[in-house]
């Protein structure tokens, strides 16, 4: 018996009698002890003995005869149960596949991830959580919590609910210049679940589809999951480089561009690219996702007008979210699509989830509204382009002979350039496993293509805190041997 164990005794000793009488140790008609004798054999209390035998004889196991003690019931006479042979049922040729093409395709895809209760942490897409207004977040969630209505409490609207529709119609036409109808606006669940979904309408399997290299790797998953396949555009100081494309390659179904910051480089696409692109586009009869990925974390220069803005044909599809100027975990996001693709697209994400919660909707309406998410992107952004700051300058005072990193001017996360001998994944797995958390650059790219380097994020670390953790990173560096 385990005195420590939450389990109460009788319950115990009620299993272990029991387990015996299955597997044949006390078999049918076996005369057990006195409830008083057993106790005192076991140390425990004769009405505990009494309770576990109560329950054994409520279940037939046990049979008490008048002025003649407990037996175990006949019915287990001969009736060992003994553990048959397993034999697993067999699989179709198709099923008997540890994963499909595509599976196996995603599979060697490295997956960062990373624990958030480790010490230091330099995950380039993890927020300054201490930065957000909680009080304000609580006030906005209570105000619609204890609404008993169908809208609220029942599934949320297929489109989203439409005062938050609304309400990122006017940020984007006040932040972005995007001019967009409410109608063309979609609510998603992120940016993953908007990009799930417009591949599962946009394409088929075996489609060709371009994409950025390095490039998002939430986009190629998704485009890999669809049975696509993915072909790597160059890119330079000016952003995705059409003209690198041989002539000769036919156009792709789409290309996925993130232009106001390139991820993961952190270059802006400049006008005449910008141009390229749509006019490609337009001509190819092809589609751009235009993700807006840290737009409205830009610390120096002039944001550049969206792809959307600048296209007349309606071949662009611009896709938003709030997890990194809010907080991941509201998983809100935002579709801007043509007119005659809103339709297709609400099938879609029907098949790949349904909207946030609606109280989640609510409160973001609210926040935009009430000019909660400006106030507080203009806050991270100051003391992002603080934290920043630190990091370089740590960076280049205790690993300047081993890291090689330049500010950006948006975003969350600078390049740190490693030695040309050095394998960034396995330096990132390496890091990892000190608590230390990094993403490695070679995740990023279809074809190896670039020297090694680390994205290394900024915004959830103090700037107060930056040489602490960058020498947490040294440590770690030298307890594996780097030389820095």
């Amino acid at each position: 018996m385990d005195r420590g164990s939450k389990a109460p005794i009788h319950r115990q000793i009620y299993t272990q009698i029991r387990n015996m009488i299955l597997t044949g140790d006390l078999p049918g008609g076996t005369r057990l002890p006195s409830t008083r004798t057993l106790g005192m054999e076991l140390g425990v209390s004769r009405i505990t003995m009494v309770n576990a035998f109560q329950i054994l004889t409520s279940e037939g196991f046990l049979r008490s005869r008048a002025g003649d003690g407990t037996y175990v019931g006949n019915e287990w006479l001969n009736e060992a149960v003994t553990a048959p042979e397993v034999r697993r049922p067999e699989l179709s040729s198709r099923a008997g596949l540890s994963a499909s093409t595509r599976g196996s395709d995603l599979q060697r895809q490295t997956s960062p991830s990373w624990n958030p209760e480790d010490p230091e942490s330099f995950v380039a897409s993890q927020v300054g959580i201490d930065l957000f207004p909680t009080s304000v977040w609580k006030r906005l969630i209570g105000r619609h919590s204890e609404e008993q209505s169908i809208e609220m409490l029942g599934y949320p609207e297929a489109l989203g609910h439409r005062p938050l529709r609304e309400a990122v119609a006017d940020y984007l036409r006040d932040s972005r210049g995007i001019d967009a109808a409410v109608e063309q606006i979609v609510i998603t669940s992120g940016a993953q679940q908007a990009i799930n979904a417009l591949m599962l309408m946009m394409t088929d399997p075996g489609d060709e589809v371009w994409m950025e290299e390095p490039g998002h790797i939430a986009a190629s998953a998704a485009m890999l999951a669809n049975g696509c396949r993915v072909l790597p555009v160059p890119i330079d100081e000016c952003g995705a480089d059409l003209a690198q494309m041989p002539n000769e390659l036919p156009a792709g179904r789409l290309m996925f561009l993130t232009p106001s910051r390139q991820h993961p480089l952190g270059v802006q696409m400049s006008l005449a690219r910008r141009m390229d692109w749509v006019a490609w586009a337009n001509e190819q009869g092809s589609w751009l996702i235009e993700d807006d990925c840290d737009s409205e974390l830009r610390y120096r220069g002039s944001r550049l007008p969206s792809l959307y803005e600048l296209d007349r044909g309606q071949h662009v599809v611009h896709v938003g979210s709030f997890s990194k100027i809010m907080f991941p975990s509201i998983r809100v996001g935002y579709v801007v699509l043509p007119e005659d693709l809103v339709d297709s697209f609400a099938t879609a994400i029907s098949v790949t989830g349904r909207a946030p919660a609606t109280l989640m909707q609510a409160a973001t309406a609210d926040f935009i509204r009430e000019g909660h998410l400006n106030t507080h992107v203009r806050r991270s952004r100051k003391t992002y382009a603080q934290r920043q700051e630190a990091l370089l300058r740590e960076l280049r005072n205790q690993l300047g002979s081993f890291i090689r990193a330049e500010a950006v001017d948006a975003g969350m996360h600078v390049i740190g350039w490693l030695p040309s001998t050095v394998d960034d994944q396995r330096l990132a797995a390496q890091l990892a496993d000190k608590g230390v958390y990094t993403y490695a650059l070679g995740d990023y790219l279809l074809e190896r293509s670039l020297p090694p380097a680390l994205l290394i994020g900024f915004a959830a670390t103090d700037a107060g805190h930056m040489p602490d953790a960058v020498n947490y990173m040294v440590r770690a560096l030298r307890h594996d041997g780097y030389s820095c």
